[in-house]
């Protein structure tokens, strides 16, 4: 997603309760606090370890169920409790009091409290038998990874013995969601939770003032900049496009929506963490570009596909421009912080969001503003047009249940997730309640809120923390069908390729404080970026050499002897 793919709507979908999920190992049971290694066979799943004993004479009773426990979880939740959890619970019990016999108890804390949460309660010897972690997590989870406070849970995944977890996460996603161990090998130390791997840029806009203005849906960049006029004309104090002056450049936004698709895909820019673009050559070897916007390196660009050597570099820069000045864009652009509040209480036209979050977008704006109408345009052309192997993922979540390394319960923590992922009903009385109750089953993959039931009062368990998987999603009934497909892409392996980096983590030890100084250079991108400026070039020249002083150069030559060596393992694929 230009960069408003998983990546950079982490703190948006963590601010909306959205985000998605990672699974990683320790190396031996020594480093895993008892955990099984990858090469330690694991114990029977719940289910197989109350079936009867084949060897069994008739009458024979089944094993009985285990010991009880009782199983700490800790979560991020925008709330402080979830409706009706008890309800929930006590279902869970009743059904597997016989199996599992398993309690949970589940502590919920803030997004910006929960990485420090867990890691002091590790580290204190307290009771957590599965923590909530993540690339944006502070600590993160490679910290904690490297500190051996996570478990190796390897052996639970591609194990016939727990069949769940074997159906709902493939050997390829749990590649892509593996994380680097202190001795330089990739384990899991997380389950993964997404519902995609992407969140699907688009722009949300009124449909209401858009029929007002006799302009139909949206479905090209003509359409929509013909609806701003019609803003900027008739709405007078209303902004046409709300933006976060904080976060992502709009430019990066419309270079994506006016860039031809490519069937090749030898390059990508940004690699996470490095403020750095790549490009494979003919020979399959790296060339780093050496520019701080990618486009103006005419080495790089001379080995990207024919369809965008003839692009102008500065293309995103340039329309960014063009839209302030034309009134799109509010004057204060960098000081707006809540572009979304922005658009949900009717000061502004349009925003921009995910698609994963269509169906709370429609149903908060409705309620915000009687007669209001959501419509959606969708930013990357290739999922506009729903073509498949047009847009690149790396296949990685955002959001994963770790469990500590001290933990004394691993064994009973994983078959509880095997469990829940072993049967749609199981699943769906987690993320959605009881049914009948809390929510009603419309097929396999919509679901509707019973006539009567309070939404705001009604179940609403966090699933990002515990249930989201690419495999059981399930939409609000009132999501379009066009809505519908694009958010199965989203879930679908086979719609992308893969990105370069899949499966790559870049180690910042030898160039740790010329990473973070690039971070502040790269601020200086913001007034261009977002159209302040008409001096484009001037900018582009000054952060180039602000880099260049920041030690970009040493950066660029630590990427290029890690990913080369990346490269000898993971060669490039012709995708």
């Amino acid at each position: 997603m230009t960069r408003i793919t998983r990546k950079s709507t982490a703190l948006a979908i963590a601010l909306l309760l959205l985000l998605s999920v990672m699974a990683a190992c320790s190396k031996n049971e020594k480093e895993s606090g008892g955990s099984p290694s990858a090469s330690t066979p694991a114990s029977p799943s719940a289910s197989e370890a109350t079936k009867p004993s084949e060897s069994s004479e008739p009458g024979e009773s089944a094993k009985a169920p285990p010991e009880e426990v009782t199983l700490e979880f800790y979560m991020p939740s925008g709330t402080a409790d979830v409706n009706d959890l008890q309800a929930v619970l006590d279902r869970f019990y009743a059904d597997t009091k016989d199996t599992l016999n398993t309690k949970l108890k589940f502590n919920f804390t803030t997004f910006d409290n929960i990485g420090q949460q867990v890691s002091l309660k590790i580290a204190g010897g307290e009771q957590v038998d599965s923590a909530f972690v993540a690339q944006w997590t502070a600590p993160n989870i490679n910290q904690m990874i490297a500190k051996n406070q996570l478990a190796n849970l390897d052996s639970y995944f591609n194990n016939d013995q727990y069949p769940g977890l074997k159906k709902a996460f493939t050997p390829e996603y749990l590649k892509n969601n593996s994380f680097i161990d202190a001795n330089g090998e990739s384990h899991i130390y997380g389950i993964p939770f997404t519902h995609g791997f992407d969140g699907g840029g688009v722009i949300y806009y009124r449909q209401d003032l858009a029929e007002k203005h006799g302009i139909s849906e949206i479905k090209s960049v003509e359409d929509l900049t013909k609806y701003y006029d019609a803003i900027v004309t008739n709405e007078k104090g209303m902004v046409p496009l709300s933006w976060n002056g904080s976060q992502d450049l709009i430019s990066d936004v419309l270079w994506t929506m006016v860039t031809p698709l490519t069937t090749k895909h030898n390059f990508e820019t940004y690699v996470a963490g490095t403020n750095s673009s790549i490009a494979i050559k003919p020979d399959g070897s790296l060339y780093v570009a050496k520019t701080v916007n990618p486009w103006s390196d005419p080495e790089f660009m001379a080995l990207l596909p024919d369809e965008l050597k003839s692009v102008d570099p500065l293309a995103g820069f340039k329309m960014a421009r063009e839209w302030y000045k034309k009134g799109y864009l509010e004057k204060d652009i960098l000081a707006q912080k809540d572009p979304d509040g922005q658009f949900m209480s009717g000061k502004a036209a349009s925003v921009v969001r995910t698609l994963d979050i269509y169906p709370s977008q429609k149903q908060q704006l409705e309620t915000a503003i009687p007669g209001a109408k959501l419509g959606y345009f969708i930013i990357n052309p290739g999922y506009l047009t729903g073509t498949p192997k047009a847009v690149g993922s790396d296949f990685k979540a955002w959001n994963f249940a770790a469990i500590p390394s001290n933990s004394k319960n691993i064994e009973r923590t994983m078959q509880f997730f095997d469990w829940l992922f072993s049967d749609l009903n199981n699943h769906d009385l987690f993320e959605f309640g009881i049914e009948g109750k809390h929510w009603t089953a419309e097929g396999d993959s919509k679901y509707s809120i019973p006539a009567g039931v309070d939404a705001a009062a009604n179940y609403n368990f966090p699933g990002f923390t515990l249930t989201w998987n690419p495999t059981m999603v399930r939409y609000d009934g009132n999501t379009p069908d066009d809505v519908v497909t694009t958010l199965n892409n989203l879930g679908d392996t086979n719609f992308f390729f893969k990105k370069l980096s899949a499966g790559f983590n870049f180690v910042t030890d030898n160039v740790k404080n010329e990473t973070a100084k690039l971070n502040d250079v790269k601020s200086l991108l913001r007034t261009i970026g977002d159209g302040v400026t008409d001096d484009i070039e001037g900018t582009l020249a000054k952060v180039q050499k602000e880099f260049d002083k920041a030690g970009y150069e040493k950066v660029r030559q630590e990427l290029e002897k890690q990913f080369s060596e990346f490269l000898k393992t993971n060669p490039y694929e012709g995708q």
